[in-house]
């Protein structure tokens, strides 16, 4: 890199002043890119083989070296069809006939375009490219000519006291194709030929037929800075997703602890609702004690009543039952239903064996909301109307 600063540095001041200028639009254009939207920009890196068009067609010298190049650049996206880039490559030529062989350092910087074909007859199309290739730029090079037999340097260009190079316009013109191996990352495969002109000591030696040029067969990565996001998906901060599940946690607890309270109330209403009925049932008691001494009879101890077959089979699960009256014997429980205007298809007497109390349930359910609505239902006909479970 010191040899090639020292070099661009030592070149005559109009040549100076032409590589600085386009090393400066280089230097924009790269700028111009990198500050571009991101989804936009990919890079490139290659090598491949050198083939040159000189009076040196041979390659059975002994030191021969293989043909070589490697370059890199970046690329902006022009809409779906073209794709700018700018390109550096650095590469090594070397040949012989039958008495002189010669080694060429090139060194060459392009800016170009990459022309979709396949683009242009199906737009959506999202597989591998076929691409057109062109553009211009300056190459530089330094050749030096050596006797085959004796290895001595016959001939050098640039003359090395001079300058240290020999900058030169090229155009480039070809073709790649590039197959995709993930989303951001392509294979891409192409040949792209260099078109000078009156460059004759690009090979050491002057010749009048045509003037010396070369081609690149290259293979090489390209790989795009887009975005990995999905457009058909919403994206949510991870910070913003635990918030809203810590919230939804904690209304969710809110709410569970809401539904306890309902419970809550509901079980203190049954305690009420059997307290009520515990003193309706004193009351009953106190009743049937003044009637027992106002008619001067002995208190005969109270045997549970057989339970009709219909009123097993409603009791024998425990339920929610809707109680209209609770009374001391069953004869009178009997009248009270006789009497009553109720439906009485599901109701039954039920002996309370603790409390010595014969209840009328009028209907049963599995729920208490269910037979509250009930209950509520009749409340008009039997205003002390209430549930109890058992």
């Amino acid at each position: 890199m010191s040899d090639f600063i020292f070099t661009y540095f030592s070149l005559p001041l109009k040549t100076t002043s032409m590589i600085r200028t386009i090393t400066l639009c280089l230097l924009i254009a790269a700028t111009s890119l990198s500050v571009s939207a991101q989804e936009k920009l990919s890079g490139q890196i290659y090598g491949g083989f050198l083939r040159p068009y000189n009076d040196f067609t041979q390659s059975d010298y002994v030191g021969y070296k293989r043909n070589f190049a490697v370059g890199i650049g970046m690329g902006y996206q022009l809409g779906p069809l073209m794709r700018l880039r700018a390109d550096i490559a650095s590469g090594l030529l070397n040949g012989n006939d039958a008495v002189n062989y010669y080694e060429t350092n090139i060194y060459e910087g392009q800016i170009g375009v990459d022309f979709n074909v396949i683009k242009v007859f199906k737009r959506d199309y999202d597989g591998f490219k076929l691409n057109l290739q062109g553009g211009a730029g300056m190459m530089m090079y330094a050749a030096r000519l050596y006797d085959r037999a004796t290895g001595d340097k016959v001939v050098e260009s640039p003359v090395r006291g001079v300058r240290s190079f020999s900058p030169n316009a090229i155009l480039t013109y070809g073709a790649n194709v590039s197959f995709p191996i993930t989303p951001k990352l392509d294979i891409n495969f192409g040949y792209t030929n260099r078109w000078t002109e009156d460059v004759d000591w690009m090979d050491g030696q002057k010749s009048g037929d045509y003037s010396d040029t070369y081609g690149m067969m290259n293979v090489g990565f390209v790989f795009y800075l887009k975005s990995d996001k999905d457009r058909s998906k919403i994206e949510i901060d991870k910070k913003d997703l635990d918030r809203v599940i810590a919230e939804k946690d904690s209304l969710g607890q809110a709410a569970e602890r809401g539904q306890k309270s309902v419970e809550r109330v509901a079980e203190l209403e049954m305690e009420t609702q059997e307290k009520q009925v515990r003193i309706r049932q004193l009351e009953a008691k106190v009743d049937t004690l003044i009637a027992r001494i106002d008619a001067e009879t002995d208190t005969i101890p109270k045997t549970p009543p057989r339970t009709p077959a219909d009123a097993d089979a409603i009791l024998a699960n425990e339920q929610y039952r809707v109680v209209v009256a609770s009374l001391p014997t069953e004869e009178m429980a009997q009248r009270w239903i006789d009497k009553s205007k109720l439906d009485k298809s599901e109701m039954i007497i039920a002996y309370i064996s603790d409390l010595n109390t014969y209840r009328v349930v009028y209907k049963s359910y599995d729920s208490y909301p269910a037979a509250r609505k009930e209950m509520l239902n009749i409340k008009a006909m039997v205003s002390d109307a209430w549930v109890v479970k058992f």
